[in-house]
């Protein structure tokens, strides 16, 4: 039967069939992405680049600080760096009522390895000062700093600014860091000064 056709009516049938075969073909194509993308966005199926997940928070620096006197939990705390002496106090579950709050700047920066000392009404005052008590750098105004030997108002000001900027000493000697005092002015003040 098929050598009774012509080449080109051979050629025709061919080119029908493909035709058809082509038509079912494209009928069929919506059915299968229907299939692949049943109503998901585009994204989900992989077909459009994703937007990489944000990275992970990192942990916070923590500092230890101990806090003693007239709170209702005196102990060890770990904060965050960068931590007040109000928010000390809070995670110490508060002041006692007794508590003198108004001796000690509450908006004060805490630094790693300190000791708050919040004392009752009346005792700051009673305190007496120890003999021979160090200027503790990360503290001291600067009228404290200028009791220092060699340590003028110009030098006691570039100490507190370079603790304001660069936070506070971790060793005596880092004062050597601040602009105008050098080895010299450091031998005659270093059995003076404490960071803690």
């Amino acid at each position: 039967m098929w050598g009774d056709f012509s080449i080109r009516e051979k050629i025709l049938l061919a080119l029908l069939v493909l035709l058809l075969l082509g038509g079912v073909l494209w009928k069929a194509a919506p059915a299968v992405v229907s299939t692949i993308n049943p109503g998901r966005p585009a994204e989900q199926i992989g077909l459009l680049p994703q937007e990489p997940a944000p990275a992970p928070e990192p942990d916070p620096e923590m500092i230890t600080v101990h806090l003693v006197g007239a709170v209702k939990k005196p102990g060890i705390y770990h904060l965050p760096a960068g931590s007040r002496v109000y928010e000390l106090i809070e995670a110490a579950g508060g002041a006692l009522e007794d508590a003198d709050t108004d001796s000690i700047n509450l908006a004060r920066p805490l630094y790693d390895g300190e000791q708050v000392n919040i004392y009752h009404v009346g005792e700051a005052a009673t305190d007496p000062e120890p003999a021979g008590q160090k200027v503790n750098i990360n503290k001291a105004s600067a009228g404290e700093l200028m009791t220092l030997p060699q340590i003028g108002e110009g030098r006691a000001q570039k100490i507190i600014e370079h603790r304001e900027k660069y936070g506070p000493f971790t060793d005596i000697k880092e004062i050597m860091d601040v602009s105008g005092i050098g080895q010299g002015i450091f031998n005659q003040i270093k059995d003076l000064i404490t960071v803690y």
